[in-house]
């Protein structure tokens, strides 16, 4: 029951893509939560494994409600919905008004996601600065996950929020911090760069990787279903990482006696 906070500290790297894509090649039993108080999108963007629209009014919201007395794995089964390909998703608010709503609420969802019998929850964290209110999930958090694109004004922004989320939720104790640079598949010197950059700043990271600017492979976690994505250079770029982050948050995962109702699936990406 580990625990991945998925974030990025400015613009649009593509977080919410390298979430479903990191729970769609989990090894193990998994669900997606998009947890970003802007407006999530995978109600809009995926379809269903029948192939129709997600109900957007079914997920966190419809969650929150039913267990504003008592907030517990019983209760999740009724909210998440199977995407196409089989991976489990808990759709967020779409709007920032309707995240209104979570105010109070995060502390009990990231102890509810980091304390899920059986299950490993991805949570799309979206971007986060210094007073956002899903940084709570951070503390919880079996291995932190940042993403960033290669304009160096967002690797700047992603040092220093690294040295800031290690300050408040890192240390010997606290959650390994990994770093996925989004790059072109034959851009490895930028990566290279941007670990050399992060090293500069002498907080430590669990590693830096390289996830493939791929449009065509993306198209998949933006809807368009089509294709083979298992074989796109974004997939094959990010199955390393994701063995990596399973390998070392493994521990956190304990079996124990499922919540009642349907199981979570583990995701799979289409040959």
């Amino acid at each position: 029951m580990a625990l991945i906070a998925v974030a990025s500290a400015k613009g649009s790297p593509g977080v919410t893509t390298a979430s479903l894509l990191i729970g769609a090649l989990w090894p193990r039993r998994v669900l997606v939560a998009e947890c970003d108080p802007s407006g999530g999108d995978v109600a809009l963007r995926m379809p269903g494994t029948d192939g129709r629209p997600l109900d957007p009014q079914h997920g966190m919201l419809s969650l929150v409600a039913a267990g504003r007395k008592s907030l517990h794995p019983g209760l999740l089964p009724a909210h998440t919905q199977p995407i196409v390909g089989g991976l489990d998703v808990l759709s967020g608010p779409m709007v920032p008004e309707q995240a209104g709503a979570l105010a109070q609420q995060w502390e009990r969802l990231a102890d509810l996601f980091a304390r899920l019998p059986g299950t490993d929850v991805v949570a799309d964290l979206g971007r986060i600065g210094a007073v956002t209110p899903q940084n709570v999930l951070l503390a919880s958090a079996s291995a932190i996950v940042l993403v960033v694109g290669t304009v160096p004004s967002e690797v700047v922004h992603l040092r220093e929020r690294v040295r800031a989320v290690h300050e408040a939720h890192g240390g010997p104790m606290g959650a390994p911090i990994h770093v996925v640079v989004v790059a072109p598949p034959k851009r490895s010197r930028t990566v290279k760069e941007v670990r050399e950059a992060i090293e500069r700043s002498e907080v430590p990271v669990a590693g830096v990787h390289h996830l493939a600017h791929d449009p065509s492979g993306a198209a998949f976690f933006l809807g368009q279903v089509s294709g083979s994505p298992a074989r796109t250079a974004l997939v094959r770029s990010a199955r390393p990482v994701v063995d990596e982050l399973a390998a070392a948050t493994a521990a956190f995962h304990v079996s124990a006696e499922e919540p009642a109702g349907d199981e979570p699936a583990t995701g799979e990406v289409p040959a």
